[in-house]
């Protein structure tokens, strides 16, 4: 178990996202979760996005919330029922990608943790548009000259 836990601390979150991709595109020869490319280009944009944590928070959060769109998947169309072809090879890597799904959430929170992120949810005045302290900003002093012209 520990030599598990090493190796998910040491994975690199670029690499899986390649790796995650590559699946994805594999998997696309057939019916697949159509969400999965978007996510994974999403998440190398968040990744390599240095300005701020919030993309690659908001993608760690997506990518953990696809894990249980991939069980609802796999439960409505595993047998296949529409008797694709290539749907048995397409679905393999589809589940190769679900079983490494949780190695990269969990590499995505170390990434936040290394970038200096309290990994806190924040409150409503960290919200886009917010005002500052949750109060009232005066954008100028109405009883000034400069209000009057």
């Amino acid at each position: 178990m520990e030599s598990l836990q090493n190796t998910v601390q040491q994975a690199n979150l670029a690499s899986l996202l390649g790796l995650h991709l590559g699946l994805a595109l594999l998997g696309a020869v057939a019916s697949n979760p159509t969400y999965n490319i978007p996510i994974f280009f999403f998440g190398i944009w968040a990744y390599n996005n240095r300005e701020s944590n919030s993309p690659i928070k908001t993608f760690t959060g997506v990518l953990a919330f696809s894990i249980l769109l991939d069980l609802i998947w796999f439960y409505l169309h595993g047998g296949n029922p529409s008797g694709e072809s290539g749907f048995g090879f397409a679905k393999f890597f589809n589940i190769i990608s679900f079983i490494i799904k949780p190695i990269s959430v969990y590499s995505g929170i170390n990434n936040l943790k290394e970038r200096g992120d309290s990994l806190n949810t924040g409150n409503w005045s960290d919200a886009p548009g917010a005002f500052p302290s949750g109060a009232y900003q005066n954008v100028r002093d109405g009883d000034s000259a400069e209000f009057a012209v």
